[in-house]
């Protein structure tokens, strides 16, 4: 098995905004709206007067909208893939950047988050770490997970490798950039070793499982330095 290299997943994510909303909201049962504001909610019960916020992977801004619907705050959207940030659909300060490295100071903004991106890292404790640095309280994620139940991991295994690729072909997505998700599955830790990450770099409030674990939501707060 190949592994995709970095430019080429830059490659295929810039090739996807055009559909890359009606695309996931098809392959997730039109449930990605729903978990994204289920994020953000949780979010604000740790944050509740957030002043400026940063949302990490941004893509076309999908989560940064959520937060502009249900939050009073200045957005800053960080994205490696330029073709999304230029095709968002969320006015806002825009930063072409990596996630291994935050182009902010530590403590910058009052809460970061991320929708489905972390998973797309080869070294997702690093993520977890800057995204950790760059926030003042809060950190909030949903990303693609692996349940640790054999049967649900080999099951979602095959709906990603098989399925998914031709349903988003139905809503004009190219097949073979999905099928990449497949591998990045293939490669994620299990969503019990994703949790002990977390807890390793934070105060974890929420931990919740959607679709039989092949997603995961988690809120949590920055450790008191002693």
């Amino acid at each position: 098995m190949r592994k995709a290299t970095n430019e080429e997943l830059r490659e295929i994510y810039n090739d996807i905004p055009e559909f890359y909303d009606r695309a996931n909201a098809l392959i997730s049962f039109f449930q990605d709206v729903k978990w994204r504001a289920e994020l953000i909610a949780t979010v604000r019960e740790y944050c509740p007067k957030p002043k400026i916020i940063l949302d990490v992977g941004s893509g076309k801004g999908e989560l940064s909208y959520v937060v502009s619907k249900l939050m009073n705050a200045n957005i800053v959207m960080l994205d490696y893939a330029e073709n999304m940030l230029k095709n968002s659909m969320v006015n806002g300060d825009k930063v072409l950047g990596s996630f291994y490295n935050l182009p902010f100071r530590d403590g910058a903004f009052d809460a970061v988050v991320s929708s489905f991106a972390l998973h797309a890292a080869d070294n997702i404790e690093e993520v977890v770490k800057e995204m950790v640095r760059v926030s003042r309280k809060v950190v909030g994620v949903i990303a693609m997970g692996k349940s640790d139940n054999f049967i649900l991991r080999n099951y979602v295994a095959f709906y990603l490798r098989f399925i998914q690729p031709y349903l988003a072909a139905l809503v004009g997505a190219k097949p073979l950039d999905y099928k990449y998700i497949y591998y990045i599955y293939k490669k994620i830790p299990t969503n019990s070793q994703l949790k002990e990450i977390v807890k390793r770099n934070m105060d974890l409030k929420i931990f919740k499982e959607k679709t039989l674990g092949a997603v995961y939501i988690f809120v949590g707060v920055k450790k008191e330095e002693k």
